[in-house]
């Protein structure tokens, strides 16, 4: 009995720690689905199909859950469009492909993003990343676009030194980074500004994007009127309170410093 025991007390501790293991994932589980299922495909117009995580391509359907690991691809004629958790899009056009790398938090609240296109072109809606951790990239095979609350595009193409990606910004700026032999060199591309990087070349740079390019940039949505609206109606609450109240300071004002000429003279002693 006696060396029963402490194995008795062992079990008794292992039983505990399983328990405790599987409550704290039970309670991050949700969470993280929570992140994963607010990640979905809002759009898709025409033949576009999706592989999970590697499975065999499958029709698309708008409400599709978007995870790490998927590819979308659409045929010609065809386009489709994702909006991530936190708010940002990405617009697909025709004969293009995207595997979304990355797609989460970061410990500090941060929020990560990251797809790689390897062909077509597509537009990205970028919401503001106020967090040092945040951080929104597109990789293709000739570079990485890195951005932190833009409107661009990036279009990957064959030309005659091989895969080469462009990218038009509309709105803010990209850090445009080459890969390869040219790993490192930076090009900084404003708005009304592309840059091209190919495969192995140097990286050129920056100049005037192609106007028609720059029109079939999507517009970033408007601010929800209900959440606009809600400070200036407590205000004018405010200030319907504090008018209310007034009127009763105003009233009593008046009546005190009249009492003195309504209160009857004394009479002297002796009248």
């Amino acid at each position: 009995m006696a060396r029963s025991r402490p194995r008795t007390i062992a079990a008794l501790v292992l039983v505990v720690a399983l328990a405790l293991a599987l409550g704290s994932s039970a309670v991050l589980a949700p969470e993280a689905d929570a992140v994963l299922s607010s990640s979905t495909l809002t759009l898709v117009a025409g033949s576009v199909v999706i592989s999970h995580d590697g499975s065999e391509f499958t029709s698309a359907h708008e409400g599709d859950v978007i995870a790490a690991g998927d590819t979308i691809r659409t045929d010609a004629g065809a386009s489709a469009e994702i909006t991530y958790f936190e708010g940002s899009s990405v617009r697909i056009e025709p004969d293009t492909q995207i595997v979304v790398e990355s797609l989460g938090t970061e410990a500090d609240g941060g929020t990560v993003i990251a797809v790689m296109q390897t062909l077509g072109r597509s537009w990205h809606v970028v919401t503001k990343l106020i967090s040092g951790s945040s951080r929104y990239e597109v990789r293709t095979p000739s570079s990485t676009a890195s951005v932190r609350g833009t409107v661009f595009a990036v279009d990957v193409h064959v030309d005659a030194n091989g895969t080469a990606a462009t990218v038009t910004t509309s709105e803010g700026v990209v850090v445009h980074t080459a890969t390869g032999l040219s790993a490192g060199a930076a090009v900084r591309v404003t708005a009304g500004r592309e840059s091209t990087m190919s495969a192995g070349q140097p990286a050129e740079p920056a100049h005037a994007a192609t106007p028609t390019v720059l029109r079939e940039a999507p517009a970033r949505p408007a601010p929800n009127p209900a959440k606009t609206r809600a400070p200036s109606s407590d205000r004018a609450d405010a200030r319907k309170d504090a008018r209310l109240a007034d009127p009763p300071r105003a009233i009593t004002q008046p009546k005190d410093r009249a009492m003195p000429s309504r209160q009857k003279p004394r009479r002297e002693v002796g009248d």
